[in-house]
């Protein structure tokens, strides 16, 4: 039997981890179900509400069928026919043969609802058919109605609560652990031990950066015992350009960062991937968190102090253009308003909003007016964003569907030369018509040649020419001018005489504007928004429909939301610096706390609001309130919006640096470790597993790649017109700079639980399915990694005992126990042996022992260990 490399022994490389490494928790492998609450409320509840409420709902006439779709029961329950849906089975769900007029079942009757949305009712009955309506729509009592905003804790104003006194004075290091350890001592807990240097270096530089800490750096770290030398550690990570490429991609997943359009036509956005690295940019910068975001919502409408700024703050504004779109038709405007809606309420105020888009929020107080009042604000916004399988050919049909970055002063008169252009250019076929007229009411034998006429009128080429025709051509002739009278010549010469100097004008343009076209400068495209021409208050869309129409409501922000004197939205703008500015108010009680609870998810593994998305009625609230308004008032008063500043704070806190020992007494009090007893051990997210395979194989390049491969691609639409090779090819840069194509996510960072990017998503699942396993096994990817790190290994000096030492702190940022050593030094040299047989030699030119270290360095990578953070 020949060994193949490529195909491992996958059974046995299974028990060897095993035995070298300890097995990570198991995860369910079921994922939430915010993400199908999210489909249910965005791509069906929409259309049960457009296209079937009418008639099976608590507001019908005459219920049809005696079926009610107005709420889950009903869907389950059924009508005559029986059951509507059957979780996990479209195929035995009556309402998806209606949808599809099938069986004698047609709903809706009058017409049959597209493809794509049947499609969507299959996904939604295949995952559980989802649905959070326990009751009809209508309200059958105060309780079912929006509780009063008084009544929501995230909606008070923040305070500035004094530090509490501890008993165990000397545990904390900052005010931040004297709040912590205030609820553990009032909860009789106690905190766990600190983590190793070891683990801890290896935790802030995961966190902070990404990555994983060389050997080198576990050293210089171990080696300096100054109380300064962590703090020096964080400092070197928050100042390195690595941190923004990390801490981006947390922000990436909020954003609902692609580059292509989505759902059913999923049309690539080439110029997507500059807004990707402008919030590289910008958090490498540490631009304030209030400024970020008005960039982002009104960069273009912001004064900029030289050409590359003004080009820096359009392209800030790609986080409006990037989310998902349905382009096959039905309301695309009002649905890309819903979905900017939606991207601002969850990711800045931590709201849901868009649910108030056919009704008054169920939950939260939200009214529908508010709803359009914000809607208004994005109508008299212009979103480009591509997204054409239609490829623009020219400057006027790129400028329709994208931004223009960049000096464009000079597009005017080009354009106005292309438009003068056009004229001519008609003026100039109406010549020739009238032209090739007057010469047709020539008789064949008389007339004078024009200057624009290639041979003289009535003359044949040689040979062209059939006897006998001269007569006919005379008829025809006299046919034409009523057989009255002829064509004079001077009417023939004064329009040859127009038509020589149409032909002048037209050179002489066509050099004018060959002349504007090279002093042009390379012109750059981006994604974004800018407002319309004409801006206005918009009406309320009854029940989130796009014809039926209600009052019309001004321009404006959230009533309960209390900030004090909210910016007016004027006539001369969309309104679009107005939201941002009432969005960063100092005041506004939710933009600050949603983004330290953020910042504290990410570093701690859970949010002080474990729904870091709903800060309303449905949320959570959260486990230190008052800590939560400490960090708060500290984040806006005291580091003037600096995330830097905050991350760095906790970081430095006695309770970060937590070992995640388990305490059985704090477990069963607290088996969340929601009062911080203990550090979370958690998964390193899909980009993180796969930038630290290439990062200790050697294989990582830290430069930033031009452009992106789907802009290589160009226009089209995935699945029909374009060639995604681009898409899977091999790419040694940092994983945040993956093609991100919502069709047609990367392997690796699908299989790892990457967020759908359809929908601004904070949490990340974390699920431990046989197909990770599998592909840690078999994947080329992994394999060439595992390769390139044994090529590393056994290119140092020492015998292998030392190598297998250094190869657990690469991969590990540990050294190896006595009987890791001696069980890794075994198998190397027995698989060496076996792997040199003459039945199991292969055809590559590595050796046995090359191959055997090869197999042991990817027992190493595909661990649990490697890819889990104490």
């Amino acid at each position: 039997m020949t060994y193949n490399r490529v195909m491992r022994p996958t059974l046995s490389l299974t028990l060897i981890a095993l035995a070298f490494l300890s097995v990570g928790p198991i995860a369910s492998a079921q994922a939430p179900d915010r993400r199908k609450l999210d489909f249910f409320e965005k791509r069906i509840r929409p259309v049960l509400v457009k296209s079937c409420y009418k008639c099976h709902s608590a507001d019908a006439k005459d219920l049809g069928g005696k079926l009610r779709l107005d709420h889950r029961d009903g869907l389950i329950r059924g009508g005559e026919t029986g059951p509507a849906v059957v979780p996990n089975k479209p195929g035995a769900s009556l309402l998806i043969r209606a949808l599809e007029h099938r069986d004698g079942l047609e709903m809706p009757p009058d017409k049959k609802l597209p493809s794509a949305v049947v499609k969507d009712f299959r996904k939604w009955i295949s995952q559980g058919a989802v649905d959070p309506r326990v009751s009809s729509t209508r309200p059958k009592s105060a309780a079912t109605r929006p509780r009063p905003s008084r009544d929501l804790w995230s909606l008070k104003a923040v305070s500035r609560p004094e530090v509490p006194p501890v008993k165990n004075s000397g545990w904390p290091r900052t005010d931040i652990d004297r709040f912590l350890l205030a609820r553990m001592e009032a909860a009789d807990l106690t905190p766990v031990a600190d983590a190793s240097p070891e683990t801890l270096l290896r935790r802030v530089h995961f966190d902070l950066v990404g990555l994983p800490p060389t050997p080198e750096q576990l050293d210089a770290f171990a080696a300096d015992h100054s109380p300064a030398a962590y703090r020096k550690t964080v400092d070197e990570l928050l100042a390195s350009p690595r941190f923004g490429e990390r801490w981006a991609r947390h922000w990436l997943d909020v954003a609902r960062f692609a580059e292509s359009a989505g759902s059913s036509r999923d049309v690539l956005m080439l110029w997507a991937w500059r807004y990707r690295n402008y919030v590289i940019d910008a958090v490498n910068a540490d631009i304030p968190y209030d400024r970020f975001l008005v960039e982002q919502l009104a960069g273009d409408l912001l004064e900029a102090k030289s050409p590359a700024e003004a080009r820096r703050l359009q392209v800030a504004t790609g986080l409006l253009a990037i989310g998902q779109k349905s382009l096959n038709g039905g309301n695309i405007p009002l649905d890309i308003i819903d979905d900017q809606l939606d991207v601002i309420g969850k990711t800045v105020l931590g709201l849901t909003i868009a649910c108030a888009r056919c009704h008054d929020h169920k939950f939260d107080p939200i009214p529908t007016a508010d709803y359009y009042a914000l809607a208004g604000i994005f109508r008299s916004t212009e979103t480009l964003y591509g997204g054409s399988i239609n490829r623009p050919k020219n400057i006027d049909a790129k400028l329709k569907v994208y931004l223009v970055l960049g000096d464009t002063s000079q597009l005017g008169e080009l354009k106005k030369h292309q438009k003068t252009l056009a004229n001519l250019q008609k003026q100039r076929q109406n010549l020739a018509k009238r032209r090739n007229n007057l010469k047709k009411r020539l008789p064949t034998d008389g007339g004078k040649n024009d200057a624009g006429s290639p041979r003289p009128p009535g003359k044949k080429k040689a040979g062209k020419k059939k006897p006998g025709k001269k007569k006919t051509e005379k008829k025809k002739a006299r046919k034409t001018t009523g057989g009255k009278k002829k064509p004079k010549g001077k009417n023939l010469q004064k329009l040859a005489a127009q038509f020589k100097m149409v032909v002048q004008q037209l050179a002489d343009l066509d050099k004018r504007i060959k002349s504007l076209k090279d002093k042009l400068p390379d012109l750059e495209f981006a994604v974004g928004v800018r407002d319309r021409g004409k801006v206005a208050d918009g009406p309320i869309q009854v029940r989130g429909e796009k014809g039926k129409t209600g009052r019309v409501v001004p321009r404006g922000f959230l009533s309960a939301v209390p900030v004090a004197d909210p910016p007016r939205v004027t006539d001369k703008q969309s309104g679009r610096r107005e939201l941002a500015e009432w969005l960063t108010r100092p005041d506004n009680p939710l933009t600050p706390r949603v983004a330290v609870n953020r910042i504290w998810q990410h570093l701690f593994g859970r949010g002080l609001v474990t729904t870091v998305d709903n800060f309303g009625h449905n949320g959570r609230p959260p486990s230190h309130p008052r800590l939560l308004d400490w960090l708060t008032h500290r984040f806006v008063s005291g580091h003037k919006w600096s995330r830097k500043a905050m991350i760095r704070d906790l970081v430095l806190t006695r309770a970060y640096r937590l070992s995640s020992t388990h305490d059985p007494v704090a477990f069963e009090a607290d088996p969340a470790a929601g009062l911080v007893w203990r550090h979370t051990r958690r998964r390193l997210e899909a980009e993180a597993i796969r930038d630290a395979m290439l990062a200790v194989s050697g294989q990582l390049d830290v430069s930033r790649p031009e452009a992106s491969p789907v802009t290589r691609i160009g226009e089209g639409e995935v699945g029909r017109n374009i060639n995604i090779k681009p898409l899977t090819a091999p790419f040694p840069h940092r994983s945040v700079y993956l093609p991100i194509v919502r069709g047609i996510v990367p392997e690796f960072l699908r299989l790892f639980d990457f967020p759908d990017p359809s929908n601004p998503q904070a949490v990340r699942d974390e699920t431990n399915l046989p197909a990770q396993s599998l592909f840690l096994l078999n994947s080329p990817f992994v394999i060439q990694q595992a390769d390139a790190l044994a090529l590393r290994m056994l290119a140092k000096q020492g015998d292998d005992n030392d190598r297998i030492a250094r190869a657990y702190r690469v991969t590990l940022g540990r050294g190896p126990s006595k009987d890791e050593r001696e069980r890794a030094l075994s198998y190397i040299t027995s698989t060496a042996r076996t792997l040199g047989q003459p039945e199991n030699r292969s055809n590559k030119k590595t050796t046995p022992r090359q191959q055997a270290w090869g197999l042991f360095c990817q027992v190493l990578l595909a661990g649990a260990e490697f890819r889990y953070l104490d």
